[in-house]
């Protein structure tokens, strides 16, 4: 394939991320996962199952391939997954998303700089956008989150009890009961999703170069992986059902059919189908995704991608009325443009600087 054809690629392949990444979380809000009482390990459980499913259709057009770092990179992701959904109940879409994308885009940028030694172009600049990212994390930090008004979206159950609150709506109950907002245990969300999903695609880099490392071939890697995820999700329940309890599955397979069909369409903002969706989308976001880490370094882009965080922030204000308040949406969109200006001085200083040709 021909530079510029990759550069395309890479192009499209962040675009797709980037608006695929900002409506993902749209599901775990919505009133008919929410009237399921769905526990949130449950909840990660069908969104691992939806991953599986949806990367299928890849072996129609490439040969099977698999390696042991796909299940790496599933295992990082699985707990980053499982505390996306925690997080947004705490503070919700736009707040949470904001914040993790920062965490996300410093974590990648210090995979790249101290394990795969990728020197920045330019130091200085590094250090300030990295330094402007930071700045951005703690201005979003101090944006109120409203709670949900009598009647709105009610926590799953892993989040309220992590709350120490029981009293959900039962499937029958129009209306739910509002919650408190969890700032303390939303930063904690964030810090650990940056750690976790901004380390998720090292393994892809350490996979052998055929098939993995090889423009649109690489999209195989996406199968192993989507199974990865699916096994480890049981698994994790499992031996949770072992120790402890087993929650309630939910388990409405034609409900569930129905959204993952929905999904292969592509409508994965949808936000009135039921659990499983919002992972629905994904096989077209990592497939059309790795080829970026082909073209670009490794610090460039995952941190372009991170402007997610403004269609995020577009959902959870305009659709579920998360920040209100003229004060608190200035607020919230200055953070993000500021921690959107670091992540994009880490993208373009902080890679490495490409080789010279001999002549």
């Amino acid at each position: 394939m021909s530079e510029d054809n990759n550069l395309v690629l890479g192009l499209f392949g962040v675009t797709v991320a980037l608006f695929g990444w900002g409506s993902f979380t749209l599901p775990m809000k919505a009133k008919e996962v929410a009237a399921a009482n769905l526990d949130s390990m449950v909840f990660n459980m069908y969104m691992g199952i939806g991953v599986a499913l949806s990367s299928l259709p890849i072996l129609i057009f490439l040969p099977w391939n698999f390696t042991w770092w796909s299940t790496a990179g599933a295992a990082l992701f699985a707990p980053g997954c499982l505390f996306c959904v925690l997080t947004v109940e705490w503070i919700g879409i736009a707040k949470g998303q904001a914040i993790w994308a920062g965490c996300v885009a410093l974590q990648s940028f210090l995979c790249g700089f101290f394990y795969f030694g990728e020197t920045p172009q330019n130091l200085l600049l590094t250090l300030v956008g990295g330094a402007i990212l930071l700045a951005g994390i703690g201005t979003l930090s101090f944006v109120e989150v409203s709670p949900p008004e009598e009647g709105e979206n009610v926590p799953l159950k892993g989040a309220a009890d992590a709350e120490g609150g029981a009293g959900y709506a039962q499937m029958d109950h129009p209306k739910t009961t509002a919650k408190e907002v969890q700032p303390i245990k939303g930063l904690f969300g964030c810090v650990m999703i940056g750690l976790l999903c901004g380390s998720c695609m090292v393994p892809f880099r350490l996979a052998p170069a055929v098939p993995f490392q090889n423009g649109i071939d690489s999209a195989i890697y996406a199968v192993g992986f989507g199974l990865s995820l699916m096994v480890i999700n049981m698994m994790v329940l499992a031996i949770r059902a072992a120790v402890s309890d087993m929650p309630e599955l939910h388990n409405k397979l034609v409900l569930f059919l129905a959204s993952f069909l929905g999904s292969a369409n592509g409508q994965n903002h949808h936000i009135d189908n039921h659990e499983g969706q919002e992972h629905s989308g994904m096989l077209v976001i990592l497939v059309t995704f790795l080829p970026a880490f082909h073209h670009w370094a490794f610090p460039l882009a995952t941190p372009l991608t991170q402007c997610c965080l403004l269609v995020a922030g577009i959902w959870g204000i305009t659709v579920f009325n998360e920040i209100r308040g003229a004060k608190a949406i200035s607020t919230f969109f200055a953070g993000a443009a500021v921690v959107l200006v670091g992540a994009v001085l880490l993208g373009i200083y902080g890679q490495s600087a490409p080789a010279e040709v001999p002549v």
